[in-house]
């Protein structure tokens, strides 16, 4: 009998976020373990930890491209506010002395 570890993650990224290249929003990893009666209990759970440890840091990597992709878009929002120049500045400091 084999067994299967199996990780799945559905991302709701903001609307109009770019996909990352080779990601998805959903998406399943799987990862195929040996039987336990051909490995023995221990180097099962040898097998079990390397692939749940494969798992975490591969699920880890995509949501790190999502991540950065989201913040990417979140920094050029706020780059298009717009910036107070000197002169609207030099005006707010005379309003508030008068």
């Amino acid at each position: 009998m084999t067994s299967t570890l199996s990780a799945t993650y559905n991302l709701s990224p903001p609307p109009g976020t770019p996909t990352p290249a080779g990601l998805q929003t959903n998406h399943t990893l799987q990862t195929s373990l040996p039987d336990p009666s051909s490995v023995g209990q221990k180097g099962y759970y040898e097998e079990l930890r390397k692939a749940v440890l494969q798992t975490k840091s591969q699920i880890g990597e995509s949501l790190t491209a999502w991540r950065d992709a989201v913040g990417k878009r979140e920094d050029n929002k706020e780059a298009k506010v717009p910036k107070k120049s000197e002169e609207d500045e030099e005006e707010e400091e005379d309003d508030a002395e008068a």
